[in-house]
């Protein structure tokens, strides 16, 4: 999801980065939970809840930087 370009733009866009840095935070805690083998039915509820919230943040990020490829060129 984060490639060169992408880092690129979000040096100079701190919402990008700020985003960025939320998803990578996401991404740590449903891996964590998904590595469980057993998870309780909070944990379970937290990992979906948390995969939905993932999910949106990608989306808000691509949307962005859709937005600041077209408007730089």
């Amino acid at each position: 999801m984060e490639d060169l370009e992408v880092k690129k733009l979000a040096e100079n866009h701190p919402e990008l980065s700020n985003l960025l840095t939320e998803h990578k935070k996401l991404n740590r805690r449903v891996d964590a939970l998904n590595r469980r083998r057993v998870c309780t039915p909070s944990e379970e509820m937290e990992r979906k809840q948390l995969s939905k919230k993932k999910l949106a943040s990608k989306d808000s990020i691509m949307k962005l930087v859709a937005r600041l490829k077209a408007n730089a060129g």
